[in-house]
């Protein structure tokens, strides 16, 4: 037998370790699917802002064109255009390059060694001018390092100019030099590392085929199973963005967590079995005990008239609950009847007499222990929920707990989908006030039969016995009952009997 046990409860710690597992694996792949989702949303986000940083200067090689144009190729006349739109600190110089050699550049100070620069030959950024020409088209070109100095990146684009003939034909190059990497002092790329990766932006070098880093975050690519490549054209030139997560996935904390977690839950879990199984005779055993106990206390008790009046069913039923529970659910049944002997002793100590009164805090102690009786024999039908504060007052005896439990056997219990009840207790400068209310099948006061009054009616017969206490009673068929009672913050005197 106990080597059954053991078999058993091992393999329902690996059964349970097993489904931790995989569901580790399943929240580690629903990870990495939304880290992908991120990156695609950072890699359009960075890819938008680039290009609108970069259009944004491209567009001033058509104020160059437009100048040519309307000047028939004359430059000289250029300066003060070029003034107006340098003045952002991103362009470093405007060229002008009939047939592809520079012969006007603005502005000239700090320049001078880009002025003759041949853009037919060799030489950093000639093949993209070379190029620009051959396909007729705009062409980023860099970064690279600039003869004048610095780096930079450039837009080279070839102007036609119409003849006497009214014919197109070759001017030559227009370039707009921008300081690099100033361009892009305002890039959101910083920011990605505090979203949780990293990012590279870089493209082939046509003149050696080399890859050249145009911007990277401070903790840059390392290369992983989860590293992303995205392409984008920006005017006939491909940058390449790469972008991955900071944390690569042998690397997150919730994976090694959760597979740890996992392999921890199997062996409690296995534990709890063996554990379980072995206690569970000792526990069915103690239960039994706890119950012939119980029964020979209330054979031996010699229970009041108004306490048997109202309790007799109720015992009855909480004890065949009893017994039902020592087989099936033996802890349920030890916790029920540890509630049911808070009940019992507050009902029989109290004595029960028109003229007694109690503590507060006593009477919504024995409450609580039959509301949780209820809940446990009502299984999932019943909510009891209690909003008092800790304060503590006179008042008679047994007047909470028979409302409480006249709204849940004639109130909850008739309704198929049960409901709740809810006890609350507020005060104003003279009063306790004490709410009860429940949402069950409610009840015509008009028409209240037996059943409904034996409880009420003894309440309010106590009750009425001492001075500075009330009760009001609210119920309608199908919207529940709601009985409210006060007591005197001066205290409660019982009244005097009048001849």
């Amino acid at each position: 037998m106990r080597k059954n046990i053991i078999k058993k409860s091992v393999l329902i710690g690996i059964l349970f370790a097993f489904i931790g597992i995989i569901l580790t694996i399943l929240f580690q792949r629903q990870i990495t699917k939304e880290n992908k989702l991120k990156m695609d949303r950072i890699y359009h986000s960075l890819e938008s802002e680039t290009y609108e940083t970069l259009q944004v200067q491209m567009g001033k090689l058509r104020v160059m064109e437009g100048h040519l144009i309307e000047t028939e190729g004359d430059f000289k006349n250029f300066e003060p255009i070029a003034e107006r739109m340098l003045n952002d600190g991103i362009v470093r110089s405007f060229l002008f390059a009939p047939g592809g050699v520079v012969k006007g550049v603005f502005p000239m100070e700090g320049n001078e060694p880009v002025y003759s620069l041949d853009m037919n030959t060799s030489g950093a950024g000639n093949l993209e001018a070379q190029s620009a020409v051959t396909k007729d088209t705009l062409i980023l070109a860099g970064p690279f390092e600039l003869v004048e100095g610095g780096e930079g990146i450039c837009g080279r684009m070839p102007v036609h100019l119409t003849d006497d003939y009214g014919e197109k034909k070759y001017w030559g190059i227009v370039s707009v030099t921008l300081n690099y990497p100033q361009i892009f002092k305002n890039s959101s790329i910083d920011l990605i590392n505090d979203e949780g990766f990293a990012c590279r932006i870089w493209r082939v070098n046509p003149d050696d085929n080399s890859n050249q880093t145009i911007l990277e975050t401070n903790i840059g690519i390392k290369e992983t199973s989860e590293t992303v490549r995205y392409s984008a054209d920006f005017f006939n030139t491909k940058w390449e963005f790469t972008l991955e997560p900071l944390v690569p996935i042998y690397k997150r904390k919730s994976l090694w967590l959760n597979l740890i977690g996992s392999i921890l839950m199997g062996i409690i879990i296995g534990y709890e079995f063996y554990r379980t199984k072995k206690l569970k005779e000792m526990q069915d055993e103690a239960s039994r005990l706890r119950i012939l106990n119980l029964q020979q206390k209330l054979e031996q008790e010699e229970s009041k008239q108004l306490l048997a009046q109202i309790r007799s069913h109720f015992f009855y039923h909480t004890l065949n609950t009893l017994q039902g529970l020592i087989i099936m659910k033996p802890e349920m049944a030890v916790k029920m009847v540890e509630d049911f002997a808070r009940y019992l002793r507050f009902n029989v100590n109290t004595g029960v007499n028109a003229d007694e009164l109690v503590l507060f805090k006593d009477e919504i102690r024995a409450t609580r222990a039959y509301a949780k009786i209820n809940e446990a024999q009502l299984e999932g039908r019943l909510r009891v929920e209690f909003n008092i504060p800790d304060v503590n007052f006179m008042i008679p005896a047994l007047t909470i707990e028979p409302i409480v439990e006249n709204a849940i056997l004639h109130g909850i219990k008739p309704k198929i989908s049960g409901g709740s009840v809810r006890v609350s207790l507020y005060e104003d400068e003279n009063f306790w006030f004490v709410n009860i209310e429940d949402d069950g099948v409610g009840f015509d006061i008009g028409k209240v039969d037996r059943a409904h009054s034996i409880g009420l009616q003894n309440v309010k017969k106590r009750m009425s016995h001492f001075e500075g206490c009330g009760i009001n009673i609210e119920s309608n068929i199908g919207s529940g009952t709601k009985v409210k009672m006060f007591f005197s913050k001066d205290g409660l005197k019982t009244k005097k009997l009048s001849m």
